[in-house]
């Protein structure tokens, strides 16, 4: 693993970027799920930490008390670049709570190989009565080897850097930085 600082980072998308697009996503969903009573939030944690944060603070804003979350526990790449296979933990507790009878929205910082967000569609699709949907703030094209893609979704970018900031790391740094940056080094 290479070291990085954070003048390795050039930045994407700014905050400010960001908040607009949150709140477009949010107007999004909402447009999506205005019939619906309630909709069940399932945060893929750590990285969708940043973004469902601020996306459920919007859709609070435009609808109050119709959207409940359960997060869960993801790791797909632990301190490598490369995969390592997807392990999702809280699966269990989240069956047991959700509203079966309600639509469901994965939310998660990046689709990237699309792993993660498969997996975990699938299993929710066996256990809720509803339909199961995905939102990211960045469809990240450059390693997509699943079939799926993210039914909501911020920014896309269209190859294989690697990115930090907004819930999303290097070997477990940078997820708190209020932007999306691109590390400038190959891996």
């Amino acid at each position: 693993m290479k070291n990085i600082n954070i003048s390795d980072i050039k930045v994407l998308w700014d905050k400010e970027s960001i908040d607009k697009e949150v709140k477009r996503v949010a107007i999004e969903i909402n447009s999506k799920f205005q019939d619906e009573k309630s909709v069940n939030l399932i945060p893929i944690m750590t990285g969708g930490l940043m973004f469902v944060s601020n996306l459920i603070a919007e859709l609070e804003s435009i609808r109050s008390g119709c959207y409940h979350m359960f997060p869960l526990i993801a790791k797909t790449y632990g301190n490598s670049t490369e995969s390592q296979g997807t392990t999702i933990y809280g699966y269990d507790f989240l069956a047991e709570n959700i509203d079966v009878n309600s639509p469901s929205v994965i939310v998660d910082d990046l689709m990237d190989s699309g792993e993660t967000l498969y997996k975990l569609s699938e299993k929710l699709d066996k256990t809720s009565n509803k339909e199961v949907y995905t939102a990211v703030l960045l469809d990240k094209l450059g390693k997509r080897h699943m079939k799926i893609e993210p039914d909501f979704y911020c920014f896309i970018l269209d190859d294989k850097r690697w990115v930090v900031g907004y819930g999303m790391d290097y070997m477990g740094m940078y997820r708190g930085l209020d932007f999306v940056g691109t590390i400038n080094h190959d891996f």
